[in-house]
């Protein structure tokens, strides 16, 4: 007798349940989340779910890694596009918060993990997260010292994205370099003054103003 295979192929429903996680553990945290509420949230068992991803630990860890695969992917164009290092360093900027604007869960997840000192962080996760800003140290290692960092088409601003400020910022206080933000919309700006990076950095209204500062 030949049973008909009903499911969905294996790729989907394993994306499927990531989706679902996803949304889980940025709502809920790690420890918030339940395994039989995203499996119903993905319209499969609690069986098949540990069957196409794993426990709940690596079903964390899966979401995690997805995210940081589609940061990965869009930086890997901007690297190797044209241009001088301190445009690639504006691109890579902008393509980290357009990222996280396109997948809104990441940053929340990520937000809630380090509020809660990263105890659930894989180190595989961890590793991914250096590749990242990397990227960003590699660019300033090729000259970078003086960078102006216009908001002004940017509603959002993700906690990796901070993280990508942070390490510019460290980077160029250690070789006599500057970074001046400027053209902030509200959101981004309350985002700064609520996480304490207002008082770390220098913001200005315009990107006239910030260029004016290296004058």
């Amino acid at each position: 007798m030949t049973v008909k295979d009903t499911h969905y192929p294996e790729h989907a429903t394993r994306q499927r349940i990531l989706d679902a996680a996803s949304s889980a553990f940025a709502a809920d945290g790690f420890g918030g989340a339940r395994v039989d509420e995203i499996a119903r949230r993905a319209g499969v068992n609690k069986a098949l779910l540990y069957y196409h991803v794993g426990n709940k630990q690596t079903l964390y860890t899966a979401v995690l890694m997805r995210n940081f695969d589609r940061v990965e992917a869009a930086l890997a164009e901007v690297m190797t596009s044209g241009g001088s290092a301190r445009d690639r360093l504006t691109a890579v900027i902008a393509t980290v918060t357009r990222t996280m604007q396109t997948y809104p869960d990441h940053p929340r997840i990520v937000l809630r993990e380090l509020a809660s000192a990263g105890g659930h962080l894989e180190p595989a996760v961890l590793e991914r997260m250096m590749r990242v800003l990397g990227s960003v140290r590699h660019l300033l290692s090729d000259g970078v010292r003086s960078v102006v960092a216009d908001f002004g088409a940017n509603e959002y601003v993700s906690s990796a994205g901070l993280r990508v400020f942070l390490t510019v910022l460290k980077f160029l206080e250690q070789h006599d370099g500057r970074i001046v933000l400027c053209a902030m919309q509200p959101f981004v700006n309350d985002v700064f003054e609520i996480s304490g990076f207002s008082d770390l950095f220098v913001i200005v209204e315009s990107r006239e103003d910030a260029v004016a500062r290296f004058a």
